[in-house]
Parts: structure tokens; sequence; C-alpha cells
């Protein structure tokens, strides 16, 4: 049986509920929530996926401020190679 974490692990908070939240509170403009969901429509994204991806761009914003959505055609991509 593999040894049980001597300290909590802290949990990150769910990520397309944080994305909202961070909408509502006038850190993600509206233009980038609404470009990311039309993002995830037109490429066909999972609910697995679009949780990866919001996460993903959650710590790419904290990083740095300032991130592009990429193109439909780029998540594509990037999901055919993910999903091979």
């Amino acid at each position: 049986m593999p040894a049980l974490p001597s300290a909590p692990v802290a949990r990150r908070a769910p990520a397309l509920p944080l994305l909202l939240a961070r909408y509502i509170a006038g850190e993600v403009a509206e233009a980038q929530l609404f470009g990311l969901t039309d993002l995830f429509d037109a490429a066909d994204v999972s609910a697995e996926e679009r949780t990866a991806f919001a996460r993903f761009y959650l710590d790419a914003l904290a990083e740095d401020g300032d991130v592009r959505l990429p193109k439909a055609e780029e998540l594509t991509a990037l999901l055919a190679l993910a999903r091979a």
C-alpha cells in the first residue's frame, strides 16, 4: 500500500468555475471568455479537454497576464497531437 502524504494536499479550484469567477471579477475580458467558448465549439473539444485548456489558460494568465488565444486550426492540431 502506498504511503499517505504527511501534509494535506491543497486542491485547486475547478478551472471552468474559476474562469467564470475571474470574468465576473473583471480579471478576464469578455472577448477572452467568449473567445474560449467559441474556440471550444469550433474545435469539437470534449469536457475533459475544455477543463484542461481552461486550467492551462488560467495558469498562463497568472504567469504572463497577456495570453493570446490560439486559432481554431491551431487548437485542432494541438488536440490531434494530444489525442494520438
